[in-house]
């Protein structure tokens, strides 16, 4: 957007008849970008900032295969065939191959909605949300307690927040719904 724009779009604000339309396209247009991160498995700000990699993906780790069921493992493996432990009662192939932050419900990426708040018809606001508790520590990163045990930090996987890439979105539909193309 052009900075000689900005006292024009100014005035056309103040004499728009629905500004919550406006709000509505954006808050749209928002939610599928962040969702679009989950797909990516990464954060688009200024380019694509990959996701570092979960555990259940790793051979090495404890966690490789992990998929939680809800219900619990008794912590001793059986011997399978030939000698060899099993992976135990938890392990799923597909949970290997999973994207990042995408369960089998992709309900965090479901969740993902947006609100606009009217106080007044000359000042509207935007949220993005989550009604998933463990949506912002996903998001930011922190300390978490696995089943409710042993505390683990957990790396930051941002899907939502400042994306140069939505601010351009962003520009192209106000200039496009104030027709200053």
């Amino acid at each position: 957007m052009a900075q000689n724009d900005v006292p024009r779009i100014q005035v056309l604000w103040s004499e728009m008849s629905n500004p919550s339309r406006l709000a509505r396209e954006i808050g749209n247009e928002a939610v599928n970008h962040f969702k679009d991160n989950f797909r990516l498995q990464g954060f688009l700000d200024g380019g694509l900032q990959k996701w570092k990699d979960v555990k259940r993906r790793d051979p090495n780790s404890p966690w490789y295969g992990f998929d939680y069921r809800g219900n619990k493992s008794k912590g001793k493996k059986k011997k399978g065939k030939k000698g060899r432990k099993s992976r135990g009662a938890n392990f799923s192939q597909a949970a290997t191959q999973r994207p990042i932050l995408t369960g089998t419900s992709m309900e965090l990426q479901r969740s993902l909605a947006y609100k606009v708040n009217t106080a007044s018809s000359r000042q509207i606001s935007l949220a993005i949300t989550s009604d998933k508790p463990y949506a912002s520590v996903q998001n930011e990163g922190g300390m978490i307690k696995v089943f409710g045990k042993h505390a683990a930090v957990l790396p930051a996987r941002p899907f939502v927040g400042h994306s140069k890439e939505l601010d351009d979105k962003i520009d192209k539909i106000v200039l496009d719904y104030l027709k200053l193309k």
